[in-house]
């Protein structure tokens, strides 16, 4: 039985070529490599015959950091080939990839978020690559909120979302190493960036990026969470998407948050030259 979800991170890169205080995938503590294509096809594989996301999320890290990326792309494509795919990037590294290359796999989206205002220019000018390959777009604007907004070009089943961010609620208690912070389940779940959010992780599902990232990274299981590991619990699993579990209390309430700010360049260090 294939089971529909609303959306499925797929997590292809550790690395990232950014450090964020803040990121919900850590990147500001050290994380190396990225999982090997032959793994991603493993988990592929064995998850397209259980679940179906209608949006499927190429995720780090920095996912331009795979050097298969494109073929990733296709993997998904053919395993689930009526699902969106979504690309999450920073922007520095589009320019690895030919700027037609992401039209073979639509229905795609291509989500840009600018981490660094005064290196916008940069990505602005990967953004145009792409965008000078197709004509046509239809372009809107969202300024309801400062913090997300997001400007979208459009054209067909390919859209492009440029998406600013400002504050970010650190998933762990801000101490010099990774602590929860065992607050109330359903409060933080209140506040949380990513309710809805399940990650496909090393071959595993978890309750979003932050739990898969933190475990992982400390080696910890403060809550005594179980990833979902195939079908005998994915029934489940799917069950408790966008509710709060206990593991949930890893995360702060809106009392104990620590919010960092992202317009503020000191708190987003770039690891590479920029031109």
């Amino acid at each position: 039985m294939n089971r529909p979800i609303p959306r499925l991170d797929l997590m292809i890169a550790y690395s990232c070529n950014i450090s964020c205080v803040g990121c919900i995938s850590l990147s500001d503590f050290k994380r190396n490599g990225v999982a090997p294509y032959s793994d991603i096809e493993q988990w592929v594989n064995h998850w397209s015959q259980l679940v179906t996301p209608r949006v499927i999320t190429l995720f780090g890290g920095e996912p331009c950091l795979h050097p298969r990326l494109l073929d990733i792309c296709q993997l998904v494509r053919t395993a689930w080939p009526n699902a969106t795919i979504r690309l999450i990037t920073n922007g520095y590294l589009l320019n690895r990839f030919p700027g037609d290359s992401w039209f073979d796999f639509a229905p795609f989206e291509m989500q840009v978020s600018v981490h660094r205002f005064d290196h916008e220019a940069v990505i602005n000018k990967e953004i145009k690559r792409i965008l000078s390959h197709r004509r046509d777009w239809q372009v809107s604007q969202d300024n309801e909120n400062y913090e997300h907004r997001q400007l979208t070009w459009s054209v067909d089943d390919f859209k492009i979302f440029k998406s600013v961010f400002k504050d970010f609620v650190v998933p762990f208690k801000y101490t010099d190493k990774i602590e929860p912070w065992y607050s109330s389940a359903e409060q933080a779940h209140k506040i949380c960036g990513a309710p809805n959010t399940p990650i496909l992780y090393k071959g595993k599902l978890y309750k979003c990026p932050a739990v898969a990232n933190a475990m992982d990274l400390t080696g910890e299981n403060w809550f005594n969470y179980k990833p979902c590991e195939g079908e005998q619990d994915i029934d489940e699993f799917i069950s408790n998407i966008n509710k709060p579990e206990s593991v949930c209390g890893q995360c702060p309430d809106s009392t104990q948050a620590v919010i960092i700010d992202h317009f503020n360049k000191d708190n987003v260090t770039v690891k590479q030259n920029i031109s």
